[in-house]
């Protein structure tokens, strides 16, 4: 009989990485002051934080959250429903529809929720959901919640997004569904292109803002305002966690569509609301964000400098164009032994690795705060310049760190109009950009498997017995399918000759990628 709990008792993936010293998860941080955090007592540079304006330790905002625990509490104790409304959730609910252009306006305790209760509220039977295929983990739950037919898009694609359109029902409801700026890539949504979807299709449009909103924008609302298109935007949805430095989340829009919401989504109607202290810290730094569009521009210049930098080193940054800059290196077991080396020289980055990113898609996503220093922005390019040599993700001949911080230059002068290494395809569509850092071009689903296949069966190769024929057959078949017994046979003669090669014996990281 099988043991529901069998799959965790098995999982030798994370003793392996945790014995190995590179498990980079859950590390307890004792003490912060934003740019800087000590961890195990060890001082490290953050470039890992989604903090983007600095306002987590803005005095305003502790300030008033500290008065707000004086005299509410620590709780609510309760749901919004019931007993978990404060005067300052409807002051915040008001402040946000007005600064966001819309009627109304919804809080809930977390972003990830906001996503999770709108998205299964709205969609019924009958409604199809257009969603891209790098959306935040969060929409994919909520449309999973949800009863409404889910078809995805391969990302930024506007032809493949118009053919699902295309073939849903005609009387069906729609809703496309996208981050603004996408998390791990740092990307953005072409939200010009899914516009004008929409109205060919009659559908709605859904814009998770949790990565542009405070950052992007004339006043800080968001991608769909800068890229003018907010009157065109149905849901806006946003985070407190970022920007804002607080939590919480927020879906603003029709005064209609947000009561439904408030009544109907269960993380709602059954989740304690945000504590009174997220609630005015999120007031606080609302009023700072209209008020000091200095801390954009500051960020922005850091983040222009710091993506010029790696692009200078030959580091490919993908399509990213914010305060998150992805750093890629294509490669798992590479990703987890720069971002060990960066770490134990004073950098806190994070690796991130599938199924966050396509398998082969490994990256150190690095983001920046409009309160960094020059000098910790160049100690960081400095690690990735030494580092990337170290582990040959950078040539030998690659610029150094010295000669491309004297071209990208301070915050105060770092160029705008630097190379941007953006190409495009047959159909002016931009596409990630290469440079030999384990990038394919084969993006479909039986490329992401082949993948898959070949990371989990080199893990298990390189530390633990060696699999015989039946099972590396069983790992086929459970991540391929059905495949031809040449491409097993082939895969299992090469197992054989790594076998050999090591002498029967677990190969450590260092003598497997050296």
């Amino acid at each position: 009989m099988a043991d529901v709990f069998g799959k965790a008792f098995e999982w030798r993936e994370l003793k392996v990485a945790r014995a190995t010293g590179l498990y980079p998860y859950f590390k307890p941080i004792d003490q912060t002051d934003g740019t800087q955090v000590n961890v195990g007592g060890r001082p490290v540079i953050m470039v890992g934080s989604n903090n983007y304006l600095g306002l987590s330790l803005h005095p305003a905002v502790k300030e008033a959250a500290a008065k707000a625990l004086e005299k509410y509490g620590t709780s609510c104790s309760g749901s919004r429903l019931l007993n978990g409304t404060l005067d300052l959730h409807v002051e915040l609910e008001e402040k946000l529809a007005r600064f966001l252009g819309k009627e109304m306006a919804l809080c809930f305790s977390t972003g990830f929720t906001t996503n999770l209760g709108t998205l299964s509220a709205i969609l019924e039977r009958k409604d199809y959901v257009f969603s891209d295929r790098l959306n935040h983990a969060s929409i994919l739950e909520g449309i999973r919640g949800s009863f409404g037919e889910h078809k995805r898009y391969r990302h930024n694609d506007m032809a493949d997004l118009e053919r699902l359109l295309g073939n849903a029902p005609a009387e069906a409801g729609k809703l496309i569904v996208t981050d603004g700026v996408f998390s791990m890539e740092g990307d953005f949504a072409d939200l010009q292109g899914i516009i004008a979807l929409k109205k060919k299709y009659g559908a709605r449009v859904m814009v998770d803002e949790a990565h542009g909103l405070g950052v992007l924008g004339a006043h800080g609302r968001g991608l769909s305002e800068h890229l003018g298109v907010e009157n065109d935007v149905d849901l806006v949805m946003g985070t407190f966690s970022k920007s804002f430095g607080s939590l919480g989340g927020v879906i603003a829009g029709p005064k209609e569509v947000i009561e439904w919401i408030k009544h109907k989504a269960r993380a709602m109607v059954f989740q304690a609301s945000m504590t009174p202290a997220s609630v005015a810290a999120a007031l606080a730094s609302l009023e700072i964000i209209q008020a000091e569009p200095e801390r954009r521009e500051r960020l922005w210049r850091i983040a222009n400098k710091m993506r010029n930098a790696f692009r200078l080193l030959g580091y490919d940054t993908g399509l990213s164009d914010g305060p998150v800059v992805p750093v890629h290196i294509g490669d798992q077991i590479k990703c987890f032994r720069l971002w060990k080396a960066l770490y134990e020289n004073g950098v806190f980055a994070n690796p991130v690795i599938p199924p966050a990113v396509e398998p082969g898609h490994s990256l150190m996503r690095t983001s920046y705060m409009a309160t960094h220093t020059d000098e910790q922005l160049d100690r960081v390019i400095e690690q990735f310049e030494i580092l990337g040599k170290k582990f040959k993700v950078l040539s030998e001949d690659a610029p150094t760190a010295a000669d491309v911080i004297a071209q990208v230059g301070s915050i105060e002068t770092a160029r705008e109009g630097a190379p941007r290494f953006v190409a495009a395809n047959g159909n002016g569509q931009a596409r990630r950009p290469t440079n030999g850092q384990g990038a394919f071009g084969a993006r479909g689903d039986i490329a992401r498997k082949v993948f898959d296949l070949v990371e989990t069966a080199t893990w298990r190769a390189a530390n633990f017995e060696m699999p015989t024929r039946e099972q590396m057959r069983g790992l086929v078949q459970e991540r391929l399918g059905d495949v031809t017994g040449a491409v097993i046979e082939r895969g299992y003669k090469l197992m054989e000759l790594a076998n050999r090669t090591r002498g029967g014996r677990k190969m450590s990281y260092d003598e497997e990628h050296d």
